[in-house]
């Protein structure tokens, strides 16, 4: 293992880490954010869109904390074959980048996932069920 390798997988898994306590402190807001909401009596258009831009800010982090699962993989696979790729993961995403249309979708696909769609869903449902409750 190079250390530059090393030094890198260790930022990025801390970094990792980061991200998926920033999309559970997310979580947090967002309920006490749609609490608030229903205790002030807001419309049923704003707590959606509230619970909606939430959704997508969480998409937005998921899909930055792939790219960093996607590198550390990369690191993984060349610390196994011997290899040098420590500090070029921004030239390698440049190399690689995607349209604006995968870009797009790509937030779709994190925003899709059950792990993140859980919350936003079931904030849905409660604020539509209380409307006709």
């Amino acid at each position: 293992m190079t250390d530059k390798n090393q030094a890198e997988w260790l930022l990025v898994q801390q970094s990792y880490d980061k991200q998926e306590q920033q999309a559970l402190w997310l979580k947090v807001i967002t309920i006490l954010v749609w609490l608030w909401l229903l205790e002030n009596a807001a419309a049923l258009e704003l707590q959606l869109g509230i619970i909606g831009l939430f959704w997508l800010h969480e998409a937005i982090l998921k899909t930055w904390q792939q790219r960093a699962a996607d590198r550390l993989l990369q690191l993984e696979q060349a610390i196994l074959q011997a290899q040098d790729i420590g500090c070029q993961w921004h030239s390698q995403w440049q190399y690689q980048r995607q349209s604006p249309l995968q870009l797009l979708l790509g937030y779709v696909k994190q925003a899709a996932k059950p792990t993140v769609a859980v919350t936003y869903l079931a904030l849905i449902a409660a604020s539509v069920l209380r409307l006709w409750l």
